[in-house]
């Protein structure tokens, strides 16, 4: 049986994460349609990233395929902080004047992005013994469901005028939180500090970590 994995995410960039980690995975691409996130600014960032994921939590299984036992879903989101403020997160930009206004705010600075992630599976999927994760969240019954959340520290260079109008064109900020893609056309300009650039790219490590046990005890055929 091929193991199955459901990234509830429009994510193009957590998709190709996926692949390249895990090429021997089958992956399915299902957003969580008309699912509404709210953020609540009186607590931290951190804080607000585990929120929202545990809120796609609940919506996956809402969602889940009826008589589908042998699938992984996994939820993610993340979010860039504000460098002066912990409980303001800098989400995704609506436009261009949004996302040069965050990228200019990050500018120079050094701040901090915070990846929470689910991993869901069915009450009764089979898991090797072995496998003895953290973190362990029952949000439904009949599925059980781990989230982690992590932390990265991203440094990003002086952005002077031609290098805001180049990553600004490029449309590259588009969909990204604190509007750019360390993966993209703003690699050149940042430098990951501290923890997982998995984390950047809207994965929390640990998560990674869990997919790739449930693999090697459940090798695909």
């Amino acid at each position: 049986m091929a193991q199955r994995l459901w990234l509830a995410s429009a994510s193009p960039r957590r998709m190709t994460s996926l692949g390249q980690k895990f090429p021997d995975l089958e992956v399915e691409q299902h957003p969580l349609v008309g699912h509404k996130e709210s953020i609540n600014s009186t607590i931290s960032v951190n804080e607000q990233v585990r929120d929202i994921c545990h809120s796609k939590a609940y919506a996956a299984i809402s969602r889940w395929p009826e008589d589908v036992q042998e699938m992984i879903a996994l939820v993610s989101d993340t979010l860039v902080a504000d460098p002066d403020d912990v409980h303001l997160a800098l989400g995704q930009p609506d436009d261009e004047i949004s996302a040069l206004a965050m990228l200019s705010r990050l500018s120079g600075r050094i701040h901090a992005v915070w990846s929470a992630t689910a991993l869901i599976v069915p009450e009764d999927f089979s898991i090797d013994s072995n496998f003895d994760r953290e973190s362990e969240l029952l949000v439904e019954p009949g599925f059980r469901a781990w989230i982690w959340v992590e932390r990265a520290l991203v440094e990003i260079e002086e952005l002077d005028a031609h290098a805001l109008d180049d990553l600004i064109h490029s449309g590259s900020w588009k969909g990204k939180a604190g509007g750019y893609d360390m993966a993209g056309a703003m690699r050149e300009y940042t430098r990951l500090m501290d923890g997982h650039e998995i984390v950047v790219l809207g994965f929390a490590e640990a998560a990674m970590s869990a997919i790739q046990e449930i693999i090697g005890a459940r090798p695909r055929e």
